[in-house]
């Protein structure tokens, strides 16, 4: 079996890249014949992987800044479908698993794609196989934004993080996409990082899913008694979806200090925004892990349908209770066990009112101890994911169609699921 890989970079910067090359080292294990498509140079593949095929492009992802050219070559990347034709002359029985494109890549692959007879896997870390914001978010208005994707009512929303001329060359990426034809999209196997994510994706032509959580790593290397801490903690990307401006306006008028880790476009705004809290940037690993340690409680205020959220799910391993919007998809399950709180999207005043609950040592030491008991089952272990991808690549482990997936819903779906392995 040969299983390409595709991805927009190939250094693991973020969760998708992450779960890429984790990808690669499972079909490397496995004895696959592999080989890996990536916008950038691939430089993070060819390190980590000497043995296998790169074909890199040499390019910059929109977010290191926009040229005049990627006006059309983010629309539609030629060299990209080129490289990834040359890939596919290679050997019949080949699976190809499609991770980040949206910044290098573009839609062009699927074009590719389309005219091949490969099994076809895409991983859905975003919205983008049927959002054109990739968030379901309307960003002036700071909440889920309910309009059809690609309807007459998607066209005229000025829901674009930028202005309303970038949503329209979003909305004609995404034309471009869904151009490679619904034959095409009723064939491909899309996998989710958590089962919430179907009832959007499914509003286009996709049909098939399967839902396989990122395996995680506990934040710290012991359990964290997070009662006897004073500091909450956030880890991501410091970005309107992420509900940073929310958080700040929640730590300013409480006053709580707090540790906000991470990069991105609002970074600057918030470093002057909260000069009572500590807001380094980005940190390495121990120095995550060192903070962690000293967490009474962590921060995930998504505006966005958040698709699963690793770094919670790193937390909770750790013993250290989530407080989470109500956007997040896995908000309830943290309501349910117990392993933390949940504050209403975008509303500052309930989440500085979800903070104040937090003052309580005996309610933390309760989620805590909630946290850490859900943390051991919230995702697959490490070796439990790569059995389960390989299982995929080779048919074992069969997709569920759009239809089934409803049929289930209406019945204890998650329990059928859990027993069929499928989560």
């Amino acid at each position: 079996m040969r299983l390409i890989v595709v991805n927009d970079v190939s250094e693991a910067l973020g969760g998708a890249t992450k779960v890429a090359l984790q990808c690669v080292e499972a079909g490397v294990a496995a004895g696959l014949d592999c080989a890996v498509l990536v916008g950038d140079d691939g430089a993070g593949i060819r390190s980590r992987f000497p043995g296998v095929q790169v074909e890199a492009l040499g390019e910059r992802p929109l977010r290191d800044g926009v040229h005049f050219t990627n006006l059309f070559d983010r629309n539609f990347n030629v060299r990209a479908y080129r490289a990834l034709r040359r890939l596919l002359k290679t050997g019949n029985d080949t699976v190809v698993h499609v991770h980040g494109w949206s910044q290098i890549l573009s839609p062009s692959i699927f074009h590719a794609l389309a005219r091949s007879e490969a099994q076809i896997i895409v991983t859905a870390h975003d919205f983008f196989l049927t959002c054109p914001n990739g968030a379901y978010v309307h960003y002036g208005r700071g909440d889920i934004c309910a309009e059809k994707p690609l309807s007459a009512g998607c066209l005229a929303s000025a829901c674009d993080k930028r202005n309303y001329p970038h949503k329209l060359w979003r909305f004609a990426r995404s034309m471009t996409q869904s151009a490679a034809g619904a034959a095409f999209w009723a064939r491909v196997g899309v996998i989710l990082a958590h089962e919430g994510m179907e009832s959007y994706l499914s509003e286009g032509p996709l049909r098939n899913f399967l839902t396989l959580r990122t395996p995680s790593t506990p934040l710290t290397q012991s359990p964290v008694e997070a009662w006897k801490n004073e500091r909450a903690m956030f880890l991501g990307r410091m970005s309107v979806e992420k509900g940073v401006r929310t958080l700040a306006e929640a730590l300013n008028a409480t006053g709580k200090a707090a540790t906000l880790i991470g990069r991105g476009p609002l970074l600057q705004e918030i470093q002057r925004t909260l000069p009572h809290c500590h807001v380094p940037g980005w940190l390495d690993d121990d120095e995550v892990a060192a903070v962690a340690s000293r967490a009474r409680y962590f921060f995930m205020p998504s505006r966005m349908p958040e698709p699963y959220g690793l770094v919670a799910a790193e937390a909770l391993m750790s013993g250290i209770p989530v407080i989470a919007s109500s956007n997040a998809l896995i908000a309830t399950e943290i309501e349910e066990h117990q392993a933390g709180l949940v504050f209403e999207s975008g509303n500052a005043r309930s989440l500085a009112e979800t903070m104040a609950l937090m003052e309580s040592d005996g309610l933390v030491r309760h989620l805590s101890r909630g946290a850490f008991a859900y943390g051991k089952k919230v995702a697959p272990s490490r070796d439990e994911w790569r059995q389960r991808i390989i299982d995929i690549y080779s048919g074992r482990l069969e997709f569920v169609t759009h239809d089934k997936l409803k049929e289930l819903i209406g019945r204890p779906a998650r329990q059928e699921f859990e027993m069929a392995g499928r989560i």
